[in-house]
């Protein structure tokens, strides 16, 4: 009875092995140890019968289902779950991606299934796109040398002072060798767009003054303000100040006496003032008040401000010579993003591109949940 046992779990382990491929060697080492062991059992089942064997055929046993887990494990994560011209992007690297992308700070309990399934979709695509692309760079021979790759960083380093970008790659445990290749493959990309794409990309002025009148709404008058403040460092002082000017005193006058800011000499004039140029909560203050009236007390990062509308410049008709390069800029914008897409959309046609469906739909990705 314990021989025909053994012959039927020797035979579906055997079973097993043959529909399971791409496995990594931990788990053909489980395997023929699972099988090595069976057949020394069917051979000498009475070995069963010592408790101390026992325990030790057990112990032996956990350590080969713990060994084939691993195995098969990691075979999972290397399967290709995409392939492009024969580039393989496997189970691991859509992984990677989900935890390297901006995917990392979604709650997947908040997700539907569908919203999931869209999410992995969206990442293998931009997966797709890469290995097109960088095919692409391949056939053109394009590469970025060591040099270039310094110069970068140290721009970076220089952007954010080269403390702050030790402390970044130490405290967020950054692989700073791989990093560095990622780097290198972003300017590859880089590179490639500007080269394939953006370098064929013109713009003509007729189209640049077409595409004005188009969309005039996008480039209304200057509008300006001619404003004096008050600004003290104490909200309790403002709303007395406030008091004083209600109750008629001249603005430029308390200004002179309590303002704290350089223009207090002038009596608080800041002259005129364009919008969108002064903080956020200033500007909206300054250009939502009616002209010649005194504004409430207004907070910023500077203190506390009391504002005057002296003169309100609604804006005068724009000349082309001084919207012509914003314009233009614009248009080129406009016409390399449409390239872009048309470009990526022909390198796609003349590739071939085999997409695993339902590996994908087994693939479960862990994301972090966002911490309230």
């Amino acid at each position: 009875m314990v021989k025909t046992s053994f012959t039927k779990m020797q035979s579906l382990i055997s079973q097993c092995a043959s529909i399971i491929d791409h496995c990594s060697p931990l788990f053909w080492i489980g395997v023929t140890g699972g099988i090595f062991l069976m057949s020394s059992l069917m051979k000498n089942p009475s070995v069963l019968l010592s408790k101390g064997r026992k325990t030790w055929i057990s112990f032996f046993f956990c350590i080969l289902c713990i060994i084939t887990i691993i195995g098969c494990q990691e075979s999972s994560l290397s399967k290709p779950i995409a392939t492009i011209d024969g580039v393989k992007i496997s189970v691991g690297e859509l992984n990677e991606r989900f935890t390297k992308g901006l995917h990392v700070s979604i709650d997947r309990s908040s997700l539907t299934p569908e919203d999931y399934e869209l999410l992995k979709e969206e990442v293998l695509n931009s997966l797709i796109d890469e290995k097109i692309m960088l095919l692409r760079a391949g056939e053109l021979s394009l590469s970025v040398s060591d040099a270039e790759l310094e110069k970068k960083i140290e721009e970076i380093k220089e952007s954010s002072s080269g403390e702050d970008f030790e402390r970044i790659v130490s405290a967020q445990k950054i692989n700073y060798n791989a990093w560095k290749e990622e780097l290198r493959k972003r300017m590859v990309l880089e590179k490639l767009t500007a080269s394939d794409v953006n370098a064929k990309i013109t713009v003509k002025e007729n189209e640049a003054r077409i595409y004005y009148r188009t969309y005039r709404r996008m480039y209304p008058p200057e509008k300006r303000v001619h404003v004096a403040q008050i600004v003290v460092r104490d909200r309790d002082k403002a709303e007395m100040i406030l008091n004083r000017l209600k109750s008629g005193e001249d603005f430029g006058t308390v200004a002179r006496e309590e303002s704290i800011g350089p223009e207090a000499a002038k009596g608080g004039d800041l002259g005129f003032i364009s919008q969108g140029v002064m903080p956020e909560e200033i500007d909206a203050a300054i250009f939502s008040h009616p002209l010649g009236e005194i504004s409430p007390v207004i907070k910023s990062v500077y203190g506390y401000h009391i504002f005057k509308i002296i003169e309100i410049h609604e804006g005068t008709k724009i000349k082309w010579g001084d919207i012509k390069e914003q314009v233009t800029r614009d248009l080129r914008k406009q016409k390399e993003e449409k390239a872009y897409v048309q470009w990526i959309e022909s390198l796609k046609s003349k590739t071939v591109i085999t997409v695993d469906r339902e590996l994908l739909k087994k693939v479960t990705i862990t994301l972090n949940k966002v911490r309230e």
